[in-house]
C-alpha cells in the first residue's frame, strides 16, 4: 500500500507559530521522516509564516514530482483575490505552476472569517468550480458556510481540513460540532481531511477513544471521501503512530477502503497520477 501524507507544512524560512514545532521541515528533513514512517508521497501546504509563500513548496515539488505536490495559498486574498486567482491561474502549466494542485483557504479566525461570511469571496468559487480546483477549507466553528458553498457549486470539490476541529481542542469537546460536520455528507462534492487526529485524543496511542467519531465520520462520508494525513509539523506523537493508527486500530476498514484513505482518494482528488 502506497501512504499519501495529505497535509504537510514544509518551510526553511520564517519562524513557525503556536503549536508547531521551531526547527523548520525542510525537503532533507520531510524526505527523512516520511521514509522512518512508510510514507511514500506528500501534499506540501505552505505555512503562513513562510515569507516565500508558495515558492518552496513549489520548488520542492518540481524537483520531485513523484513524491511531493502542492496545495497552495491564494495571496492577498483580502486585497482582491478574484484578480489574484484569476493571475495565478494563467500562470504557464496551471495544475497550477508545475506542481500546484489545488488551493486552501484558512478561515480559523474572526478576521480571515470575515470576508467568507460578507460574501467577498463569492466570485472565487465559481472561478475554482468552471477550472475544476480542488479547494481545502481550515473552518472550525463555521460549518454551514461550507454548506452553502457546497450547495451553490455542487462541481467544486470541497475539502474540510482537520475534520473541522477547532484548533488547539482535544477530548471529547473537540467534536462537539461533529454533528455539523456530518450535516455536510450528503454534498458529494465535500470531502474530509482526517489529520493528525491522534493530537485530539487524552488517552494514549492508539486513541481508543477517537474510534467512535471516526466511524461516525466512515459512515456518514464513506470510503472514497476521507482522506488521511498528519500535520507533521504539530504531531505530539511518533509519525508512524499517525500512520499505524489507521492501518493497524481501525480493524472495521476493508484493506481497499484503506488504500483509498491512506493515499489514492487524495491522488485520485488532486489528478496526481
Amino acid at each position: 500500500m502506497r501512504i499519501v501524507d495529505a497535509q504537510v507544512h514544509a518551510w526553511s524560512n520564517g519562524e513557525s507559530t503556536g503549536h508547531h514545532r521551531r526547527a523548520p521541515i525542510t525537503a532533507e528533513v520531510l524526505k527523512s521522516e516520511m521514509a522512518d514512517a512508510g510514507v511514500a508521497r506528500a501534499v506540501l501546504v505552505p505555512p503562513l509564516w513562510d515569507p516565500d509563500g508558495n515558492a518552496y513548496s513549489l520548488r520542492v515539488a518540481q524537483e520531485d514530482p513523484n513524491r511531493f505536490s502542492v496545495m497552495g495559498l491564494l495571496p492577498r486574498i483580502i486585497d482582491d483575490p478574484v484578480a489574484c486567482l484569476r493571475g495565478w491561474q494563467s500562470q504557464p502549466g496551471m495544475r497550477g505552476m508545475r506542481g500546484m494542485r489545488g488551493m486552501r483557504f484558512l478561515f480559523n479566525s474572526p478576521e480571515r472569517l470575515a470576508p467568507l461570511r460578507e460574501g467577498r469571496l463569492d466570485a472565487i468559487w465559481t472561478i475554482a468550480e468552471q477550472a475544476e480546483l480542488v479547494v481545502a477549507l481550515l473552518i472550525p466553528g463555521a460549518l454551514p458556510l461550507v454548506d452553502e458553498i457546497a450547495r451553490r457549486h455542487p462541481n467544486l470539490r470541497l475539502v474540510v481540513d482537520h475534520l473541522g476541529v477547532p484548533r488547539g481542542a482535544t477530548g471529547p469537546g473537540a467534536f462537539d460540532h461533529l454533528p455539523a460536520l456530518l450535516a455536510l455528507a450528503p454534498h458529494r462534492n465535500v470531502y474530509v481531511k482526517a489529520v493528525g487526529v491522534g493530537d485530539y485524543a487524552l488517552d494514549p496511542y492508539p486513541f481508543r477513544s477517537l474510534t467512535p467519531t471516526l466511524r461516525r465520520v466512515y459512515d456518514a462520508f464513506g470510503p472514497d471521501r476521507i482522506l488521511w494525513g498528519s500535520d507533521l509539523s504539530r504531531l505530539h506523537h511518533p509519525y508512524r503512530q499517525c500512520v499505524t493508527h489507521f492501518c493497524e486500530t481501525l480493524s472495521w476498514l476493508a484493506q481497499h477502503e484503506l488504500e483509498g484513505i491512506m493515499g489514492g482518494n487524495v491522488c485520485r482528488l488532486l489528478d496526481w497520477p
